[in-house]
């Protein structure tokens, strides 16, 4: 009896110690990373709406980063690389550019090159947020690493970056890289980190070479960090020099690697020795040139490539003997001009806002002027402190003087200020997140404390001075209240109304260019095209040179309207097609010629104009389409039931290319366009387009690579048909 009572509970024990299921739990995550994952979503949601609303296309600019995408897709095409016309630029961009654009090739797809590098710049400036919490966090304290983080992902500049110029944000990425890896060797004390740390700084000098310059401050900081760690261990005075000499051997060695092989390219090619770009020394001497800038480009234009350093460089020697005066002239009003709100002498200042969408992003623009006053007052008191992060204090005020340095010798760019910014921020993230303790120190430090009153104050006397901020705002809200009416009463064709509020609005700023565009728009519109000249003034700028267009095209003027309308869509640096079809209201057509310059304002979505010699000899004009086009005719009569659309069209492929057409009814005709040789094909109008008094077409195509079908070819454009008239019958 005994061993049965023991063999129930026996059994009893072993069900209860039967395994089972454990219930699913989350792991813990920490408050700061859902802070970080917060951060990232904000930037990301931030830098998707900029993307949306800005139509900046690297395929049209006309600036850097233009010429990196053409240089980038050649390469790509071709696997050749081609250096700048008349500068070696660094070459990282084109690199990066080319693969991206070489994958979107091997897809298929190759309208997916601008959107995959501009999804990689999000990404860098995206993962430059918790990077930069970390950053923040061993050099100060976990606080000011989040609030570093948040100026990462909402500050104005960082989040328009990825999208309005693609040239730079690969530099500041690798530029904070370097620093986080720098900072991880100090932590860790173990050399992969600082091979690291020379390797990102290299990459940093291979999209811009005042990285590479200032890898002294690197060198500085590795002794500083060297002695203070030699001083801690109590280790032999003297053991700190081998150390130091490994470390910066490890260090300069993993830079060389990176930046080495491009400096041979450049002895091989041009047999000098240029470390990776002749930008900077050649910028310099064209704006020291005493006959202006275009003068000094033209003397260099006609030297060959490995001719113009050597000459540069003789000439600046030159200069710094004969008239160093020309070096310091404008020292102190760039640097003045550094210290201004940017987004408010974008916006309310300039003349023109240059194709940025800063109207629509005013909101996001001036509470980044609120942040930027902010946290630069902060970082001077921050600076000011007795040294408390170690030897980072002299790496950042290295950076700091050269890059101020270098803009009061050249000229004052907002991008070339980036890394200015970026430790400013980083410091001020610290007095912010330590207000109380960095005010207490700087009472018990008086000296200190007096530095941080004279470099706030003296920050604070040149905003001040430089701008009557008040009155630049008050002209400017006055200047948007009448643009707003104007607009409105524009869009619903009350044209009095519209010109009296444009009227105002130029009165209220004089030289804003864009507003007088306003004026002259609706002057058009009332046929009234001598006032409308007269209403754009003499200031060149593309969208004018549109409007001049329109004007001269409207008075008959044909050779003059298409000069204009020609230099605007070469220069201006933005789909100047799709903005004419916004802004201009053309006369009204039956037959539409293509290329011929006088076509802006009927069309979007096609190359510039080129000429075709017919079986004939007559000389014709013509535009390649893209992937996707847009044909819009007003005209002179309502569209009738047997009406028919003439396109005279050829493809680019010997075996022809299939086209849809879709009308603005949705109804659409298919068909194959024939390679080699101009056809007409007729298309019928929908009759429920019967009435209609515009034809709007939509046309579509597959796209090819003319250097890819042709080896003999060097054009590198993404095309699909040839295009030379439309016309209705």
């Amino acid at each position: 009896m005994h061993s049965t009572s023991d063999a129930m509970k026996a059994r009893e024990v072993a069900a209860s110690q039967q395994i089972r299921p454990k219930a699913f739990v989350l792991p813990h995550i920490s408050r700061t990373a859902l802070y970080l994952t917060a951060l990232v979503i904000i930037g990301l949601a931030l830098r998707l709406w900029f993307t949306s609303v800005n139509a900046i296309d690297p395929r049209l600019s006309a600036a850097d980063d233009g010429d990196y995408y053409r240089r980038a897709l050649h390469f790509a095409v071709t696997g050749a690389y081609l250096d700048d016309s008349w500068l070696i630029r660094p070459p990282l961009h084109v690199f990066v550019f080319a693969a991206l654009l070489r994958a979107s090739i091997a897809i298929g797809d190759t309208s997916l090159g601008v959107p995959l590098i501009r999804a990689v710049q999000i990404g860098l400036s995206l993962l430059m947020i918790p990077m930069g919490y970390d950053l923040a966090r061993r050099l100060f304290n976990a606080h000011a690493g989040l609030i570093f983080a948040a100026l990462l992902a909402i500050w104005f500049p960082f989040v328009e970056l990825p999208a309005l110029i693609l040239s730079e944000p690969l530099f500041l990425f690798c530029l904070l890289t370097h620093m986080w890896l720098l900072i991880r060797w100090r932590d860790a004390q173990t050399w992969p980190w600082l091979a690291a740390s020379g390797i990102a700084l290299g990459l940093a000098a291979l999209t811009r070479s005042p990285a590479l310059y200032a890898s002294v401050f690197v060198f500085l900081f590795i002794l500083l960090t060297t002695l203070h760690k030699n001083r801690e261990s109590g280790q032999p005075r003297r053991a700190w020099i081998g150390r130091f000499i490994r470390l910066s051997i490890i260090f300069g060695v993993a830079m060389m690697l990176v930046i080495g092989p491009w400096t041979m390219r450049n002895y091989l090619v041009y047999g000098a020795f240029i470390p990776i770009d002749t930008l900077g020394p050649v910028n310099l001497w064209i704006g020291l040139h005493p006959d202006g800038i275009e003068s000094g480009k033209r003397i260099l234009a006609e030297m060959e490539q490995s001719e113009r350093q050597p000459f540069v460089y003789s000439e600046l020697a030159r200069i710094t003997r004969e008239d160093p005066g020309r070096f310091t002239g404008n020292f102190w009003p760039h640097f003045q001009h550094i210290w201004k709100a940017q987004f408010i002498e974008d916006f309310l200042v300039k003349i023109s806002f240059y194709t940025r969408p800063l109207r629509e992003l005013w909101p996001l623009g001036v509470s980044g002027d609120l942040l930027w006053f902010g946290f630069t007052l902060s970082s001077l008191a921050a600076l000011a402190m007795p040294l408390r992060e170690g030897a980072f204090r002299w790496l950042a005020l290295g950076w700091i003087a050269y890059t101020i340095f270098t803009v009061m010798l050249l000229h004052v760019e907002p991008r070339y200020l980036l890394p200015l910014w970026l430790l400013l921020a980083l410091y001020g993230s610290w007095t912010i997140a330590s207000i109380s303790e960095i005010g207490r120190t700087l009472r018990r430090h008086w000296l200190n404390g007096l530095l941080a009153v004279g470099l706030i104050g003296g920050f604070l006397a040149i905003f001040c001075t430089y701008r009557d901020y008040p009155h630049i705002i008050a002209q400017g809200l006055q200047r948007e209240r009448h643009h707003a009416r104007g607009a409105q009463a524009y869009a619903a064709n009350d044209l009095p109304t519209a010109l009296r509020e444009f009227q105002q609005m130029v009165d209220a700023h004089p030289v804003f260019i864009d507003g007088r565009i306003d004026l002259a728009l609706v002057l058009i519109a009332q046929g009234r095209y001598d006032e409308a000249w007269q209403a754009l003034g003499d200031r060149r700028v593309y969208r004018a040179d549109m409007v001049r267009g329109e004007i001269t095209r409207s008075q008959d003027k044909d050779d003059l309207a298409s000069y204009y309308f020609t230099f605007a869509e070469m220069h201006a640096g933005e789909d100047v097609q799709a903005l004419a079809l916004k802004w201009l209201r053309p006369a009204p057509i039956e037959r539409l010629m293509l290329g011929d310059g006088l076509d802006i304002g009927y069309l979007q979505g096609f190359s510039l104009g080129e000429t075709v010699t017919l079986p004939s000899g007559e000389m014709q004009t013509y535009r390649w389409m893209y992937d996707r086009g847009q044909i819009v005719l007003p005209l002179p009569e309502p569209l009738a039931p047997g009406n028919m659309i003439g396109l005279t069209m050829a493809s680019g492929l010997p075996e022809g290319a299939p086209l849809r057409v879709t009308f603005s009814n949705g109804n659409t005709r298919s068909f194959q366009v024939a390679g080699g040789q101009w056809h007409i094909y007729w298309l019928n109008v929908p009759a429920e387009l019967a009435g209609q008094e515009k034809l709007v077409l939509r046309l579509e195509a597959p796209t090819f690579i003319p250097a890819r079908q042709d080896p003999a070819s060097a054009d590198v454009r993404l095309l699909s048909v040839m295009v030379r008239t439309v016309e209705v019958k």
